[in-house]
């Protein structure tokens, strides 16, 4: 007979989605954070004991939210679905603090207003919420305090496959990812286990210096701003004129939110890789790559794009209601995007005289392994010179080719993604 799950039941099904991981965990409670106004968050991790504390000096909770914040579906931050076309928060479902609650043994919540001079507290306990009081200890000032003790204590698999130093990486790099759109957002990252400071970033002018802070000045010397508008949307940032050997260094977002394997992604990595010398690999030290494995050589690496990316443009072009993470996005029209995308980047490459044509080959297997094709969107030539170069590579390119590829048949064939 078909029955409805009881309440326990949807709850462990319904959080075990919402929060995946620690790092997750850690992720929404920023996101909070910053949606509650705050300018220093400051976040400890205990991967021994699954503890998880963030503290910020946003504008706090009085009594009567305390009572709703918890309650799954229950948010100050969407009123109604047309609210849902103009997202002006990361968290807007209500159910991140519901979902930690479920999956932790104990979460406590202290809150207080710039308005008041009491701090109140509400616990958790195996996700039944306990009555708001007023705290022993009243906070020195407004903001919030979320401590999450014992995450995932229902779920020894899920911990099994938690190794703490991979773990603590995946939460290390996902604040700094925040942080890269947020520069006037101080944040620091404590590990507990090892009682070290990881992160300490104070606040900044802009993603630049932001960058410098995090990857040092050598790397951020190497950035190049770029801007382009097209069909509705703005493609602003920065992209290095130098590669890395991995894809650590690529973060791309859509009005300030991290997305994650998109198409943009493979569009990005394939230009900066195949279209200009940015990832050609250099002989000798000048192009030996820095690693964060001493003992690690490689020979002839594969270097990818450094870059930090971010699209704007209207929140009813996009969704991004996916998954719970919200970093998988599809938009209503990717033709037009992936063809601003192209055009910004291959004008960027051509005003830092970065810029080489792509072998046949690479354009071939491009299309062929993606659901998506290159546009081959034309470069703008800020000089007749420099149109004549660029005719010159081509058809020098073209007499390369060999005989089994033809050229015409692709650039004749109808572009479809």
């Amino acid at each position: 007979m078909i029955k409805c799950l009881v309440e326990d039941v949807r709850a462990r099904l319904r959080s075990g989605v919402t929060i995946n991981s620690l790092g997750q965990c850690v992720e929404e409670l920023v996101l909070n954070s910053i949606d509650a106004k705050a300018t220093c968050v400051a976040i400890r991790v205990d991967l021994e004991a699954f503890k998880i504390q963030v503290v910020d000096n946003g504008s706090g909770m009085g009594r009567e939210d305390l009572n709703a914040m918890g309650k799954r579906y229950f948010t100050s931050k969407c009123n109604s679905v047309g609210d849902l076309e103009n997202l002006m928060f990361y968290g807007f479902r209500g159910e991140a603090v519901a979902s930690i609650a479920n999956m932790a043994s104990v979460v406590e919540v202290s809150s207080k207003t710039s308005r008041t001079a009491k701090t109140f507290v509400k616990l958790f306990h195996n996700g039944q919420a306990l009555e708001v009081c007023e705290a022993e200890l009243s906070r020195p000032s407004g903001g919030t305090t979320v401590t999450v003790c014992n995450l995932f204590h229902q779920l020894p698999v899920r911990r099994k496959c938690m190794g703490p130093l991979l773990e603590f990486e995946r939460v290390r790099q996902k604040v700094e990812a925040i942080s890269l759109m947020h520069p006037s957002l101080s944040l620091s990252l404590r590990n507990d286990a090892s009682c070290s400071m990881v992160l300490q970033l104070p606040k900044t002018r802009d993603v630049y210096s932001r960058f410098c802070q995090i990857y040092g000045l050598g790397r951020s010397q190497k950035l190049r701003e770029i801007n382009h508008k097209s069909g509705g949307f703005e493609l602003s940032g920065y992209i290095s004129i130098e590669g890395h050997y991995n894809k650590n260094m690529q973060f791309l977002y859509v009005n300030r939110r991290l997305v994650l394997k998109t198409r943009l992604h493979k569009l990005i990595d394939f230009l900066l890789r195949k279209e200009s010398v940015i990832c050609k690999a250099k002989s000798g030290p000048a192009g030996r790559q820095p690693t964060s494995s001493p003992g690690r050589h490689r020979c002839g690496p594969e270097l990818h794009g450094i870059f930090i990316l971010n699209v704007t443009c209207a929140y009813s072009d996009y969704d991004v209601c996916l998954e719970p993470a919200k970093t998988l996005i599809e938009f209503q029209n990717w033709d037009v995007l992936l063809t601003c995308i192209e055009e910004g980047v291959k004008i960027f490459l051509k005003r830092e005289h970065l810029f080489i044509e792509p072998c046949s080959e690479d354009i071939r297997e491009f299309n062929e392994d993606n659901d998506f094709c290159l546009y081959n969107a034309p470069v703008l030539k800020p000089s007749l010179s420099d149109e004549k170069s660029i005719q010159d590579s081509f058809k020098k390119a073209c007499d390369e080719i060999v005989d089994s590829y033809d050229m015409c048949n692709l650039q004749s064939k109808d572009v479809k993604r």
